[in-house]
């Protein structure tokens, strides 16, 4: 009998361990973070139609009782589901150095490029004169313009040599293609009626389905999404987006302008022919979008609407949740892993791993533990229909249904979930939706 917790999970991951080295056989260590791991899958799988994205096995923090790394993995996406709070998990490329070497053998096949992601501080030149290369083959590899535009969590592929800098470029755009494509596509969209069940709330519902939280608030009517009452019917898509009604004279083009994603998607997920006319009244699903709640889209503009000017106003005064750097701000963007206009519900504030995340003001956790690209995320309710959230934590000091002061510490700065460095996303909700979190800090 398996006394103590601890024996479980050492085992637990033991076994997991030893099923990654009879599956694949070969493990390459990370350059940079500890009990971290990765592995690269050649384009000839690929080519076969096996998807080559991989997930990073974060398990620093799980350690055996000598003290030794616990670092497990690395597992194909979709192969395996972790939700386990220790475990932290990340998209290819997130928070490392050097994440694959082009020129170890995968499958037997050799690249000869590396792929990076470029830390605080880096440039062309350092980048460069490490890898010993010449800053214009790392610039023609990557389709680069301006040597001196380089951004923290950029991803890179440094060629071996002038000798590879056309099979590096090959890549690179296959890449570029292949994420494309993915944009353009959406699958059909359904939907299933979930029940609510004591305890429930939309934060929770959302983790279960493995849904971006806006996509629930944009398929539902709900203005409060720590108030769930036992027995409602939760409308949950098989895809993150939101449904709107079609006003007359929108069209597929204007939509996907407005929204920043692309008409074939909308097509898809719709089944709508390409020579079809939308018609107004009609509820149509947008796949990718976000409601942004408070903020009337105008072309790419973004700005408070009136209704809601008066409830930021009341709402102001929440204290700032970390001591860092604005990396990131409210509204339209460029996402920072797949590229593509994108809205940014909240405020990144760039931070060392593991400084301590306070609560922006008084309230109860609703939510404690990971929500899918979110990673390890804390929402706390402020009463009013108002919520703060604080995603991308390392670590997570309260539990849900606790109360806490505004100061107190809650968590932990980390990179866990969708992300593509150590930093604090920080949100603040009215009525479920999100609202600029620098009108409400001071």
């Amino acid at each position: 009998m398996i006394k103590s917790e601890k024996t479980k999970k050492i085992i637990f991951r033991a076994v997991l361990a030893l099923m990654v080295l009879v599956s694949y056989g070969c493990i390459s260590y990370s350059a940079k973070s500890a009990g971290t791991f990765w592995y690269s899958f050649a384009s000839a799988e690929e080519e076969a139609g096996v998807s080559s994205e991989y997930v990073i096995i974060d398990a620093i923090d799980a350690r055996d009782p000598n003290g030794e790394s616990g670092g497990i993995g690395p597992f194909r996406a979709g192969v395996l589901s972790f939700s386990n709070p220790e475990v932290e998990m990340y998209e290819e490329g997130a928070e490392l150095t050097e994440a694959v070497s082009g020129d170890a053998p995968a499958f037997g096949v050799s690249r000869g490029w590396t792929e990076i992601t470029v830390a605080s501080g880096a440039t062309l030149s350092k980048l460069a004169e490490s890898h010993g290369v010449s800053i214009d083959d790392i610039m023609q590899a990557n389709e680069l313009t301006n040597q001196h535009k380089l951004k923290e969590g950029q991803v890179l592929y440094i060629p071996g040599g002038s000798e590879s800098v056309q099979a590096t470029l090959d890549y690179v755009t296959q890449l570029k293609n292949e994420a494309l494509a993915k944009k353009k596509n959406a699958e059909p969209i359904s939907v299933i009626e979930y029940v609510v069940n004591n305890g429930d709330t939309l934060w929770s519902v959302a983790n279960n389905f493995d849904l971006d939280v806006n996509s629930l608030f944009g398929s539902n009517k709900i203005s409060d999404g720590d108030i769930l009452k036992v027995g409602t019917l939760v409308r949950v898509p098989n895809q993150d987006g939101i449904f709107i009604t079609i006003k007359d004279g929108q069209t597929v083009e204007k939509l996907s302008k407005e929204y920043g994603i692309f008409p074939e998607a909308i097509l898809a997920a719709n089944e709508i022919s390409p020579d079809a006319s939308l018609v107004g009244g009609r509820e149509i699903f947008l796949p990718g979008a976000k409601v942004a709640a408070f903020v009337e889209t105008n072309g790419n503009k973004s700005a408070v609407s009136k209704s809601a000017k008066s409830e930021v106003s009341a709402k102001r005064g929440f204290g700032w949740p970390v001591v860092g750097k604005i990396s990131s701000r409210f509204g339209w963007r460029k996402d920072p892993i797949r590229g593509g206009k994108d809205f940014h519900t909240g405020l990144d504030i760039k931070a060392p791993r593991g400084r301590a995340i306070t609560a922006a003001a008084a309230g109860k956790v609703v939510h404690s533990g990971w929500m899918g690209g979110y990673g390890r995320t804390i929402v706390i309710s402020h009463g009013g229909g108002t919520t703060t959230l604080y995603a991308h934590c390392s670590k997570l000091l309260v539990k849900a249904g606790e109360s806490v002061k505004r100061g107190q510490a809650i968590a932990q700065v980390g990179s866990t979930g969708r992300s593509t460095g150590n930093h604090l996303h920080f949100e603040v909700r009215t009525g479920g939706r999100p609202t600029n979190p620098l009108k409400h800090l001071r």
